[in-house]
């Protein structure tokens, strides 16, 4: 059986990603957990990965590193999975869609650290946070984030709430982290973008992973970790 390490479920947005690749694939795996803020945490990564990052796959003795390969590894195992989707260019559109979030959106992420267990209050109709909109570039890349989907959705989203219809597929997982962040920081979206969003984290498996977000946060200190960043 393949063994998938990830870190923390509250805070680790690609390993998220990297369980929602697996999950898709319909493939038998088991996750371990590293906790990136330990004494040990690097030393156990040192081990782990041959990058020092996660996610990695272990399949026997081949390691697989960086979340998009992992999904394009699994698809090589479950060609027919919902992993992309069937058709040609909608899969290169897929593609498309996930790749353009793992490359962009840096200042977005950098002001807006994923956190499961977290909501900033509103207070006077403004997130208490508002001051992390308002730093260079995170307007814009909000704005960039939903047009993303706007566009994915009006060419290949008919029949369904996910950017590819009634399918979910890895473009939406790729996705998840950044429509819990809105919701995280209480991020004003346009009505379509909010629907979209509001789909991918009431998704079953979204759903899963963010229980055991909230299961882990209880089992080490909800406040604590609520508390992080």
């Amino acid at each position: 059986m393949m063994t998938l390490l990830i870190g923390a479920k509250w805070s680790s947005t690609w390993t998220m990603r990297g369980w929602l690749a697996c999950k898709l694939s319909g493939l038998p795996f088991e996750a371990e957990t590293i906790f990136l803020s330990r004494p040990d945490s690097k030393a156990q990564l040192a081990l782990a990965s041959p990058t020092g990052l996660i996610p990695v796959l272990r399949d026997d003795d081949f390691l697989v590193t960086d979340t998009l390969a992992i999904a394009e590894y699994l698809w090589e195992l479950a060609p027919g999975c919902a992993i992309w989707p069937q058709e040609r260019r909608a899969r290169a559109a897929a593609r498309m869609s996930a790749t353009e979030m793992h490359a962009h959106f840096q200042d977005l992420r950098a002001a807006m650290p994923m956190n499961l267990v977290k909501r900033w209050p509103i207070a006077n109709g403004l997130p208490s946070n508002a001051k992390l909109l308002g730093r260079p570039g995170v307007a814009a890349q909000v704005a960039r984030a939903q047009e993303s989907w706007r566009q994915t959705r009006a060419a290949w989203g008919a029949g369904g709430p996910y950017l590819f219809g009634e399918t979910f597929t890895f473009a939406d997982a790729m996705w998840a982290p950044m429509a819990s962040r809105f919701r995280t920081y209480s991020v004003e979206l346009a009505p379509d973008a909010q629907a979209y969003a509001d789909a991918v984290l009431a998704h079953p498996l979204v759903v899963e992973w963010v229980e055991g977000a909230w299961a882990q946060a209880r089992k080490i200190g909800l406040e604590a970790c609520a508390a992080w960043p």
